[in-house]
Order: C-alpha cells, then structure tokens, then sequence
C-alpha cells in the first residue's frame, strides 16, 4: 500500500471502509462507513474497501549534488519530494539515510551533512517509511566482487532501492536476500 508516516497523518493510505470494524492502533473502534488510514487499522471482522491505494512504481530521483545538505533535481515535470519525507541517498558502495527538511521547486535541503558528499557528483535518491528496518539485505554483484550495500531494511525500501539502482548508470546486478538469522 502507498504510506509514509505509519502513524495515520499523512493520509496517502487512507481510504473507505464500506462494511465491518477496525480498531485503530490508538484503541478506537471504527465502524463502517467511515474514512480509515489503513496504517493504523486492524480487522475486528470481515472488512471491504471501497479502493485501496498499492504502490506504484517506486519513486526515485536522480540527483545532482550543490552543497553538502543540497540536492538539485534534473529538470522536469518530477513531482519532488515532501518535507520531512525520509529519504535513501543511494552512492554506489552504500546507502546513506537523511530527510527533506525543506523542498524549494527543484532545491532539497537535507538535515545532515551527506557523508559521501565527494564521491556524489550524482546519486540517486529514494523516500523510504519511517520504520525502514527489516530483514533484507540489498547486494551488488559485478564480476569482481559481491558488496552489501544496505542490511537490515524492510522489503518495500529493498525493492524500491533496487529498482532505482537499475535504473542509475552504475554497474552490477542488485539482488534482494532475504536475512533469515535477524531478529
């Protein structure tokens, strides 16, 4: 399902409930009809849906590095970023994790430095949920080596991260794994 926040405030999950009971997570009963952010619902019963919203496509952008806490979209019609949206930089040794703490058009100002800043002429970029932790692992394979690139993450960052390296010019293949000894 398209989320963000996982606390029910950024309404990208929210949808009709047409027949049962959810409890939400702060202990509220809600009865159909009613509006419902899927994040934070629980099925009391058998429950129906008016539509609900699945990822799409994951989004990602390339970037172009301005300043250590500034990135610069390429021109475009590229719906950027929100504020406070958590973000994966994607270099191509590693995964750095920042947020957006400000979206000026094709301007994201980060709230920490990147730390990869110089090997940064251009990365790409991914948002992320909150609760990124998982039990994935994401790899790049080339004919030479085999590096992990981000460990511990759910399956929707791994996917989406994939999906985005696929499609960055850096070589390799980017495989998802699946950790079976993480807690």
């Amino acid at each position: 399902m398209t989320r963000s926040c996982r606390n029910g405030n950024c309404g990208r999950c929210d949808c009709q409930l047409l027949s049962g009971q959810v409890k939400l997570s702060n202990g509220n009963i809600v009865q159909a009809t009613a509006n419902v952010a899927l994040c934070i619902s629980y099925a009391l019963s058998n429950v129906q849906f008016q539509s609900i919203p699945l990822i799409q496509q994951p989004s990602y952008w390339r970037c172009q590095l301005k300043g250590t806490q500034h990135l610069r979209l390429p021109a475009g019609r590229q719906t950027p970023p929100h504020a406070g949206d958590i973000c994966a930089l994607l270099h191509e040794d590693t995964v750095e994790i920042n947020e957006a703490v400000r979206v000026e058009g094709r301007n994201i100002i980060l709230q920490k430095p990147i730390q990869f800043a110089k090997q940064a002429a251009g990365l790409s970029m991914i948002t992320i949920d909150r609760q990124y932790q998982g039990r994935y692992s994401l790899w790049r394979e080339t004919p030479l080596q085999t590096l992990l690139l981000w460990d511990n993450i759910n399956y929707l960052s791994a996917v989406a991260a994939q999906a985005a390296y696929r499609k960055s010019p850096d070589t390799g293949s980017y495989i998802v794994y699946f950790n079976r000894n993480t807690c």
